[in-house]
């Protein structure tokens, strides 16, 4: 396997096409996918596809040669509806002891701002994080990116990536015409796909290791300015939003990643994004 491969654990909305932006770059690429009926479309794309699933243990087959690459973009999906969220780091715990017995030496985690307070209004990768017992979620991301970033074996990058929209992720568009929500006055932290796969790119291409990035756009409109906009433009009924006292909302910075990478995004701000959502 050359040592410039590159594997990639999760072949969907992003990892898809990441691995075929890396593919155009001259990578070899190797993707995963836990559905069968997706297998011909990665090898379609020139990627080597391999069927794996991390239930919690991960499992498949040819799990060396996935793991044979000198660098694993760790995408796992955080399933907003799992019961018990210590089921996300026994999958990552899993991963980590196939990175051990493989050639991995550089991990790019996509983690997620949701590490970050609801009420931090200068969210920061420099952040001191002390979640309450109750917010098992962010509890369990936070544990995850200390494992890897701490790991002796490998080095990690941590990319913290905020809301996600592009291509079959259309801005609000469920909100549409609903009544009396609440949240108008919370600043939106979001990040398009095209911005997703060029930042992880960008990271590879400069071999960025041992670092933590939050990756969201520079604009950070209301819900309630966006989603009307959002509505709007699709020629759909604005929600409507309840007043509420202000309070402090989480505001992710992204100062950090265009400095370091001197990224600058395509897409800098969702109120203004007027290209195809879908």
């Amino acid at each position: 396997m050359p040592a410039r491969a590159i594997s990639i654990l999760g072949c969907g909305w992003l990892g898809l096409p990441l691995a075929k932006h890396l593919l155009a770059l001259g990578y070899p690429v190797l993707g995963s996918t836990t559905s069968a009926e997706k297998i011909p479309v990665i090898e379609n794309c020139g990627i080597r596809p391999f069927l794996l699933e991390a239930a919690p243990r991960l499992k498949g087959e040819e799990l060396s040669a996935f793991f044979n690459s000198s660098l694993l973009f760790l995408n796992i999906p955080f399933e907003r509806q799992l019961e018990d969220p210590a089921f996300y780091k026994k999958q990552v715990v899993s991963v980590i002891e196939h990175i051990h017995q493989g050639r991995v030496e550089f991990v790019i985690f996509a983690g997620s701002t949701t590490v970050y307070p609801e009420t931090l209004e200068n969210a920061v990768e420099e952040a001191a994080l002390h979640h309450p017992a109750g917010n098992a979620r962010a509890r369990v991301l936070l544990e995850v990116e200390q494992l890897l970033l701490s790991d002796p074996k490998f080095k990690t990058t941590v990319v913290r990536f905020g809301g996600l929209y592009g291509p079959g992720r259309p801005i609000g568009r469920f909100l549409a015409g609903k009544k009396g929500l609440s949240g108008g006055d919370r600043p939106v932290n979001l990040i398009h796909q095209q911005d997703c796969v060029r930042v992880v790119s960008e990271i590879i291409g400069h071999d960025v290791r041992g670092e933590i990035f939050n990756a969201v756009g520079d604009g950070h409109p209301t819900r309630k300015a966006l989603y009307t906009a959002a509505a709007k433009r699709a020629g759909l009924e604005p929600p409507e939003f309840v007043r509420e006292p202000r309070r402090p909302c989480k505001v992710v910075r992204n100062d950090k990643l265009k400095k370091r990478l001197d990224f600058v995004f395509w897409h800098p701000d969702p109120l203004n994004f007027s290209g195809p959502h879908e």
